[in-house]
């Protein structure tokens, strides 16, 4: 698929669609969340969250880039200092949200239990949905303006966002909270256009999915596989961050100014 339409639309729907239908087989329909054993939870993870959440993308991404689609600031790969400094100030608006209306209760633990939980689906998310998918929308549609293709982004991002629910959840109530995932993400996705940075839209789509799921997880559930369920945040964390340390050493997106003669 070397022509715009196939790399920037069909190749990222195609893997969205994929990466759905795993979500499906391997966590919604065995219920992995609601009991989220050490194998079926690092299997998931493994293979739904960090090969078709993480790595395909980059690659698609690295396509993306060498053929001047996007560079690392659009897709949200930024130097260290800005990554820590974003994704410091989401973290903190994320418990500043916590301390004024906790989705888990007065347990501020089991707000960090289920946000553990949810930290690989989030990642993924987010590197589908935004880094790669919206992204790439943006691109297709760019000569019509900036506004224009920050829309058309945002809308892809949350249809996407909001179609991964019944292969989560398949069965929760689909009118009520297709809207619920609808507006998240078109929230995210707007976070993202606006701050361009992986980790710290990763962040918001973990703490958004919390929100989303309050009532539909349970807390003791998770503490009883506390460590798979570190261990599955850990892997996906890890894998993120050194995907962008091999990013930031190989691929360099350098600012060009303005020529102030023209």
């Amino acid at each position: 698929m070397q022509t715009a339409t196939g790399r920037l639309i069909l190749l990222p729907l195609i893997l969205s669609g994929a990466w759905i239908l795993e979500i499906f087989f391997l966590q919604g329909w065995p219920r992995v969340f609601l009991h989220p054993e050490p194998f079926g939870l690092l299997f998931y993870t493994l293979m739904t969250c960090i090969f078709i959440g993480i790595l395909v993308p980059v690659l698609l991404m690295r396509q993306a880039f060498l053929r001047g689609d996007a560079n690392m600031h659009q897709l949200g790969f930024r130097s260290v200092r800005r990554t820590l400094l974003m994704a410091g100030l989401t973290v903190l608006i994320v418990w500043v949200a916590v301390v004024l209306q906790n989705p888990a209760g007065t347990d501020r633990i089991a707000f960090l239990s289920l946000f553990l939980l949810l930290l690989p689906t989030g990642i993924a998310s987010a590197m589908v949905c935004c880094v790669l998918a919206g992204t790439h929308v943006q691109a297709f549609v760019r000569e019509r303006g900036a506004l224009v293709a920050i829309l058309a982004g945002t809308a892809v991002s949350a249809l996407l966002f909001a179609l991964s629910l019944p292969a989560h959840f398949p069965d929760a109530e689909i009118p009520v909270s297709f809207l619920r995932f609808l507006s998240a993400g078109a929230l995210f996705a707007l976070f993202f256009f606006a701050v361009r940075d992986v980790w710290a839209v990763s962040v918001a789509v973990t703490g958004i999915l919390v929100w989303l799921t309050a009532g539909w997880l349970d807390p003791a559930q998770v503490f009883l596989q506390y460590p798979a369920v570190f261990a599955a945040a850990l892997i996906s964390a890890g894998t993120l961050a050194a995907l962008q340390w091999h990013l930031s050493r190989h691929y360099v997106t350098i600012a060009v100014p303005a020529d102030r003669s023209l």
